[in-house]
């Protein structure tokens, strides 16, 4: 694909027929430097000349002489100037011919095109990227501010920075603001280099789109912003091991102390546990399957597991391995048994292709009867503790605060590489890692002996912490009672 600014002449028109007889991928355009609305397009085996101006795309004839519509370059130009003219001042009203360029989308046609894509796998960087819940929930919501809405039945083309601003001026919030123009920007990007004739934003035009700002918000926003960054680094600063150990003490105390209808389940139980001891992000956590968790790695030291995580479960949506010593492969194993003789006592057989799975029957699709734990109710657990002064007393706790805590303990006592590797951030660029090449194409191990340092060093100083706080080790508290099914007579 590729745009030439030239004095088109024969051997311009030789040079795009060329391309055509290749069928050159992509759209190729050389704009004329006399009269800059007349055009060469080609694209696949034809090769057209065409007028662009006022926001309107116009074949005007074919640089084929053997086509019916040939038009050498003196007579391209006559009609070039006759159709601008009619453009520009609208001497003349003629109907749209077959010939003529679409008129490009709208902007409700991008949006839901953009959607549409961002919710299938796509090809980045020469690997597959599946596409992510969050991400699509997020640009769902944020497309459909009523500001952006508004502007549906406007083609792309045009729109302009004004409107935009305007629209998102409307926004009351300054970090939805800056949502919503990063998507706003990328939709636009995506739509002028992989669909520039569908949308009208072809080569050449400005791509004002990305000039687009969120603005600074105002004084007051920025003392709120500013205050609850405060609140945040002080979290993190309070939050550490130890404090961590004395919140699952009190978990534990809390699960005990909830029977019948209140009753704690094993997903939510044993996943704050596993939380806590693995770091791993709440959407991860719940999506960790049965097939991917090993009692014993068939690679790694006795006595210690594997969890394993497909891209797609993952925020960088890259595989992802993880060591389990045997106090947290313990804990994926106590909730599939806990699970297990719960719903056995309840319904009899129910198997689930979750470690941590919800003793909710079926999920919010009527067809799903095999549901996970929600990431949120992880978070409502926490909070339902924090509502009945079960964590008075203790630093603030946060599911994604132990993440910092964790990763600052293991660059402590181990490095900072391995803290990156255990929690599945992307290592930095330093002498010491390898080139970006390499690490793409041709480094496939999963650095299982570094992460093992740090699991390590992390779950023995966690479960000491536990144990200090007056915390005895969890075990499986689901015991075999007479099943609530009836018996079927005939049997």
């Amino acid at each position: 694909m590729a745009f030439i600014r030239v004095e088109i002449t024969a051997r311009t028109v030789k040079e795009a027929l060329a391309a055509a007889a290749e069928r050159r991928q992509g759209t190729n355009i050389w704009a004329d430097t006399k009269l800059p609305y007349l055009i060469i397009r080609q694209r696949a085996g034809a090769a057209k000349w065409t007028v662009k101006a006022m926001k309107t795309m116009r074949v005007i004839g074919d640089t084929r002489e053997r086509h019916p519509e040939y038009l050498s370059v003196t007579d391209a130009r006559k009609a070039a100037t006759n159709t601008y003219t009619e453009l520009r001042y609208g001497d003349a009203e003629t109907p749209a011919s077959a010939d003529e360029a679409p008129a490009g989308w709208t902007w409700a046609d991008l949006d839901r095109e953009y959607q549409a894509m961002i919710a299938q796998p796509r090809w980045v960087n020469r690997r597959m990227k599946p596409p992510s819940a969050g991400t699509c929930n997020d640009v769902r919501l944020a497309f459909a501010r009523p500001s952006f809405t508004a502007l549906h039945d406007k083609p792309l083309t045009e729109l302009d920075r004004p409107q935009i601003h305007a629209a998102r001026d409307a926004i009351e919030s300054h970090r939805q603001r800056e949502k919503n123009v990063a998507y706003f920007k990328a939709a636009m990007t995506w739509a002028a280099d992989k669909k520039p004739d569908e949308s009208g934003l072809i080569e050449g035009a400005d791509r004002w789109w990305e000039r687009l700002t969120a603005g600074d918000p105002d004084t007051e926003t920025m003392h709120a912003i500013e205050a609850r960054r405060a609140v945040h680094r002080q979290h993190k600063a309070d939050l550490d091991v130890k404090a961590i150990g004395a919140v699952l003490a009190r978990h534990e105390a809390y699960c005990r102390g909830r029977t019948a209808e209140d009753k704690i389940s094993p997903g939510i139980r044993w996943g704050l546990w596993w939380v806590c001891l693995t770091a791993n992000r709440r959407a991860s956590t719940v999506q960790l399957r049965r097939k991917d968790f090993m009692a014993q790695d068939p690679l790694g030291e006795d006595g210690w597991g594997r969890a394993a995580w497909p891209p797609a479960a993952m925020k960088a949506k890259t595989a992802f391995w993880l060591p389990l010593p045997s106090v947290v492969r313990d804990v994926a194993a106590g909730s599939i048994k806990d699970y297990t003789q719960l719903v056995a006592n309840e319904h009899g057989d129910w198997p689930s292709a979750w470690v941590f799975a919800s003793t909710r029957r079926y999920g919010r699709d009527a067809d799903n009867d095999d549901v996970s734990v929600y990431p949120n109710s992880l978070n409502r657990h926490i909070q339902r503790m924090r509502d009945a002064d079960a964590l008075d007393g203790l630093p603030h706790f946060g599911l994604h605060l132990v993440r910092s805590a964790m990763g600052d303990h293991i660059a402590e006592k181990v490095s900072g590489v391995v803290s990156s590797l255990v929690l599945a951030h992307t290592l930095p660029q330093d002498e010491g890692e390898a080139a970006p090449t390499t690490r793409q194409y041709y480094l496939t191990s999963q650095r299982m002996a570094e992460k093992t340092t740090g699991m390590r060093a992390w779950s023995e100083a966690l479960i000491e912490a536990y144990l200090a706080a007056g915390g005895t080790m969890p075990v499986p508290s689901e015991e075999r009672r007479r099943s609530k099914l009836k018996a079927n007579p005939r049997l």
